[in-house]
């Protein structure tokens, strides 16, 4: 161990880390992306896509009333833009990003054991 108390070990294990969260971030975004036929699936495109489209969701959700419905449209330019594909595909991605994330998010509780009143909802 070094004198900042990170050796090589730790190191490496942070940087795999980083790795799959990112691969994992991007993941649905990808797949949204080859369900709707768009050019660009790369993985650096889909992160780029959801950098981009989550400073435009922020934008959109300032709007009191349709907030929302303004950041899912404006989302939806932004994946339609960086993917490069048309609009109403954008739409497509956005709602696919949000059901695919759905599912690896209880695909990942379930691995780790956290079941549905471990998230907060209690059974009937």
């Amino acid at each position: 161990m070094n004198e900042s108390g990170l050796d090589l070990f730790g190191f490496v294990l942070l940087l795999v880390s980083i790795f799959l969260g990112l691969v994992i971030i991007a993941l649905p975004v990808r797949w949204a992306a080859g369900v709707v036929g768009a050019r660009h699936r790369g993985y650096g495109r889909c992160l780029l896509a959801l950098i981009v489209t989550t400073f435009l969701a922020a934008l959109g959700m300032q709007i009191q009333i349709a907030g929302p419905l303004v950041a899912l449209l404006l989302s939806a330019a932004g994946y339609a833009g960086v993917l490069g594909t048309s609009y109403p595909r954008g739409i497509a991605i956005a709602v696919l990003h949000f059901i695919f994330a759905f599912l690896i998010f209880f695909a990942v509780a379930t691995i780790f054991g956290i079941g549905i009143v471990g998230l907060g909802v209690a059974p009937a």
